[in-house]
């Protein structure tokens, strides 16, 4: 039985395409300015990337990359003959790209009933393998080996078909569902993004200063490459003599 969506607000759908519209234009407007600030990490990101991948930081013994390059090119005819076999209702031999540990990122039906999707998720993390295989095969110092995994590592992340519209049944089925209200908020969080220069992690409109967020007078006592100790002004008359330290979780944060 299929099921059925509420039919969209299409009067309020356009009035949201309306304003995204007028607010990419003004955004246009001043791009000069803020591309300047948008553009500044990904720029040093950039840089820091060709100089960790410089010739005379890492190199790669041509032989060993081709050696690779044709294991690896026997395996995507593999999956190129598993996908035709799966879509002609033919026998499909078993699917080698699985990972043991079940991938969230593809974890809707659709990565592996449908055809289609099933073999993008599934080239996507061959090649993925193929990438962090390479950046293995580096010689160079084990501080530089790092940085070429983490890079490595970084690419295959960023170009995931579930990161991209066109390529995620999840997104394409949530925009059926939404009459395309969801690609509407989609883009005008990609404004929002762009504006501000940086991606927002969370809604920076949640706290004010005075509503619901105190400030407290305070001064940096210790500093070194990875902290800053802050130290908080008491405001009470009497205060433990051992000290509180609150760390707050790393994760994600870099």
């Amino acid at each position: 039985m299929k099921a059925h969506h509420p039919a969209p607000d299409w009067a309020e759908l356009v009035e949201q395409w309306q304003a995204l519209g007028q607010q990419w234009a003004l955004w246009w407007t001043g791009a000069e300015a803020t591309a300047a600030i948008a553009t500044q990490a990904p720029l040093e990101t950039g840089n820091a990337a060709l100089a960790v991948l410089a010739p005379a930081e890492a190199w790669i013994d041509p032989a060993a990359a081709a050696e690779l390059t044709e294991r690896y090119n026997r395996r995507f005819e593999s999956l190129w003959e598993r996908a035709i076999a799966r879509s002609t209702g033919g026998f499909a031999p078993a699917n080698e790209t699985s990972p043991e540990v079940p991938d969230r990122r593809f974890g809707a039906g659709e990565w592996r009933e449908e055809p289609y999707f099933a073999w993008l998720k599934d080239t996507y993390l061959l090649y993925a393998q193929y990438v962090c295989e390479l950046a293995e095969l580096a010689q160079c110092d084990p501080g530089a080996k790092r940085r070429i995994r983490f890079l490595a590592r970084q690419y295959a992340d960023a170009i995931a078909p579930c990161n991209f519209l066109a390529t995620n049944p999840e997104a394409l089925r949530r925009a059926v569902e939404s009459g395309g209200a969801s690609v509407a908020q989609g883009l005008a969080n990609l404004l929002g993004d762009a504006q501000r220069g940086r991606i927002t992690m969370t809604d920076e409109s949640a706290f004010e200063v005075g509503r619901n967020l105190a400030v407290t007078p305070g001064s940096v006592v210790f500093r070194n490459d990875l902290i800053e100790l802050i130290q908080y002004a008491p405001t009470t008359a009497e205060v433990y003599k051992r000290p509180l330290v609150i760390v707050p979780p790393c994760i994600n944060k870099y």
